[in-house]
């Protein structure tokens, strides 16, 4: 491919200059990219912990159940005494 093409002259033009704003621009925008996934993994992270603390109360309240079921379990006679 000859040196002097149409798609290469005006990057040879620009230098060293031209190449440092292309990448200038190009850092930026990955930066901003790289700000908003910031923002939203903040987001995702807060609503999962509001999410796990709703799973912990409940967690409570059904071993808080489970705990009045297994009373009124040993406060009854058992059944299998009754046929002997």
């Amino acid at each position: 491919m000859p040196t002097n093409s149409i798609l290469m002259q005006p990057i040879m033009q620009a230098g060293f200059l031209g190449l440092s704003a292309v990448l200038l621009v190009i850092i930026v925008w990955l930066i901003t990219r790289l700000m908003k996934l910031l923002e939203d993994t903040g987001k995702i992270i807060s609503e999962n912990t509001h999410v796990i603390a709703g799973l912990n109360d409940r967690y409570a309240e059904l071993t808080d159940l489970c705990g009045d079921i297994r009373d009124k379990l040993l406060s009854r006679p058992c059944i299998a005494e009754r046929e002997k």
